[in-house]
Order: structure tokens, then C-alpha cells, then sequence
């Protein structure tokens, strides 16, 4: 075990941050190797962007939606990083990086798991231009340090398959090269601080023939917008690929987290009738929900807020309740070695 020692011009202080014999941080290795173990306690619960915006709000401190309904927050919070490759202020979601930087690094000191993407523009085969775009990612994810220097452990999903971005449309081979060429420049810009995923939406049964080998986690992404809601295909959807990716992944020695939701809550019994077998069946390593955003009649929400529908909130009470779920205040020590 390595310490490296930095020290804190503003508070005086020396900091340390120790690094395991992986070449990661030890919270980060520790994240990686508690991920497997913890898929027996139950399903960590999260949500995009959730202690950052929600109904009505935005960059509020001690802030969620979540809390709000249960008096508790997301065991998982994620993140999109796109624009952070280019220099811009606000990510494609149009919020600030710095906003998201702050609060991941508060959600990290209270325990949180933190996902982020990075669904990275056509570099159009120059790779100077690549290594540009993974430098500004790797001094990003760097960055995130609390006041002592001890880095956050970020599980990160390099091009999220979504079938519309143009890595997407790249030959299997060639989107596993582009892959594993990211992943070496990320190692050569010295990141230890991340856990390297496969993230992919689900489209039809040829799903993870993408997967590259030096993943160590995997997402599948399956969410239905407000525009495109079928209750019952969504759930013939899930019966019918969870068991499939979950063997898959322990195939490969990884654990599986689902993104998941249907926008608006049209079904009151969502969270109790639907997922909550799911989670009693399945072995998860979390379930994130979608982005709530926007104002109260916009109706881009993927969890309840206060107001939204009793019916609705009494069932997100049951999930929060139920005994194979975990959220933030259930969380212990993802962060510390095992014994």
C-alpha cells in the first residue's frame, strides 16, 4: 500500500490518500470488491442528478426529492459529464459542472455511491483530439477531492451505448478498441480513482455484444418516457433480460445496476407490484431511477416529490421500506475494506 501525502495550502493541513496495490485509491478498490459482497444485503436505491435538482428546485443544500417523501436520500447518485471534454461550464443537461463537482463530493462524504457518465462527442478519428477529451475528463475526475485530498471513488461509463450516439454505430470491434484505447489514456493520465463500467439501453434481446473485457461493471439502461408509456411491456421487458444480464455479469466476475423508471408514475402500484419483486428475485448491485427536472406541471419525474399524487407516494414508501432495499441511511461502509 502506497500514501501519498498532499498538502492543503488553504487549511495548512497534510492529507493523504492511500492507493492499493491495483494502482487505485484504497476507497475505490474497496467500492469495487464491497460492490459484489453487498448485492446479499440488498439493492442500493438512486437516482440521476438526485441530490441536485429535482420538482421545482435546483443546487438547494441538503436538497432531494427523496428526502422529501422518506427523510432519507439516494444510496446512488449519478451524473452526466458530457461537455466536460470541451471546456464547457454546464454539461448537456444544462447544469453546471461545478455544481456537479460540489455535490458529488458532499454526497460522497455521506457515504453515497457515485455513477457518472460520459457520452463523449465524435472525435472524428484524430486521436490528438481524443487525448484532449480524455484529459480534460481525467483532470475532472481528479479534481474531485474532499477538503483532506482523499479522492472520490467514481464508477465511470465511458460511451454509454444508447444506439443513436456515433460511437454506437461503430462495428463491435472497433467501439471495444476505442474502449480500451480510452481506458489506457485514462491510466496513462494517472486517474485512480474510478471503476471503468459498461453502460448500454436496452433495445432487443442482442444486448452486451458490445461489452468490453476490461469492464468491471455493468448498466443496462430501461426507462420509457411519458411520450412512449406500455405498463406491461415494460414489464415483460424487465422479466425478460434482468436474469439474462445478471448471468451474464457473473459470467464475467462484475455485478449489474439497472437505470430505470417510467416518467410520470402513470401506476400508482409502480414501485410496489413491479419492481419490488424484481428486487426480491434479483441480485442488483442498485437500481437508479431517471432525473426528476423541471417544474411541477412539466411532468418529468421518475420518482414522487411532495404533492405528487398520495396514491403514488405510498407506494415509493413501501420500496423505501421493504427489507432488500437500501438507501443512504442503510449504506455502511461501501467505502471501507471488507474483513
Amino acid at each position: 500500500m502506497i500514501t501519498l501525502t498532499i498538502s492543503s495550502c488553504g487549511n495548512k493541513k497534510n492529507s493523504y490518500d492511500e492507493i492499493a496495490s491495483s494502482g487505485r485509491t484504497t476507497r475505490t478498490e474497496n467500492m469495487k470488491n464491497n460492490l459484489t459482497t453487498f448485492t446479499n444485503k440488498g439493492v442500493m436505491i438512486g437516482q440521476m442528478y438526485g441530490t441536485l435538482e429535482g420538482i421545482g428546485w435546483k443546487n438547494e443544500k441538503s436538497r432531494s426529492d427523496f428526502f422529501s417523501i422518506c427523510h432519507d436520500n439516494p444510496a446512488v447518485n449519478g451524473y452526466e459529464l458530457s461537455g466536460i471534454e470541451s471546456g464547457k461550464k454546464k454539461n448537456s443537461d444544462d447544469l453546471p459542472f461545478s455544481w456537479i463537482a460540489k455535490n458529488a463530493i458532499n454526497a460522497f462524504k455521506h457515504g453515497s455511491m457515485i455513477v457518472m457518465n460520459w457520452t463523449a462527442p465524435d472525435y472524428n478519428g484524430n486521436k490528438d483530439v481524443l487525448k484532449d477529451y480524455v484529459k480534460s475528463l481525467s483532470n475532472f475526475i481528479s479534481s474531485l477531492q474532499d477538503s483532506y485530498g482523499i479522492k472520490v471513488p467514481i464508477v465511470l461509463y465511458i460511451y454509454p451505448v444508447d444506439g443513436k450516439s456515433w460511437y454506437s454505430q461503430l462495428s463491435i470491434d472497433k467501439y471495444k478498441k476505442l474502449y480500451e484505447d480510452t481506458k489506457e489514456m485514462l491510466d496513462d493520465n494517472k486517474v485512480t480513482n474510478v471503476i471503468l463500467g459498461y453502460s448500454e439501453t436496452y433495445e432487443n434481446n442482442a444486448f452486451l455484444e458490445r461489452y468490453p473485457e476490461d469492464a468491471e461493471i455493468i448498466n443496462i439502461t430501461y426507462l420509457q418516457t411519458k411520450e412512449h408509456i406500455n405498463i406491461k411491456e415494460y414489464k415483460n421487458t424487465l422479466a425478460t433480460f434482468l436474469p439474462k444480464a445478471i448471468s451474464y455479469a457473473q459470467e464475467h466476475n462484475n455485478t449489474l445496476g439497472l437505470t430505470t423508471g417510467i416518467e410520470s408514475i402513470p401506476d400508482s402500484n409502480y414501485f410496489s407490484n413491479i419492481l419490488m419483486p424484481i428486487f426480491e428475485r434479483h441480485r442488483l448491485a442498485y437500481v437508479m431511477f431517471g432525473a426528476n427536472h423541471g417544474d411541477y406541471k412539466s411532468g418529468h419525474f421518475y420518482t414522487p416529490y411532495p404533492g405528487e399524487g398520495n396514491d403514488k407516494i405510498r407506494g415509493f414508501m413501501k420500496l423505501y421500506n421493504n427489507e432488500h432495499t437500501i438507501f443512504l441511511s442503510k449504506l455502511n461502509g461501501l467505502y471501507i475494506e471488507s474483513k
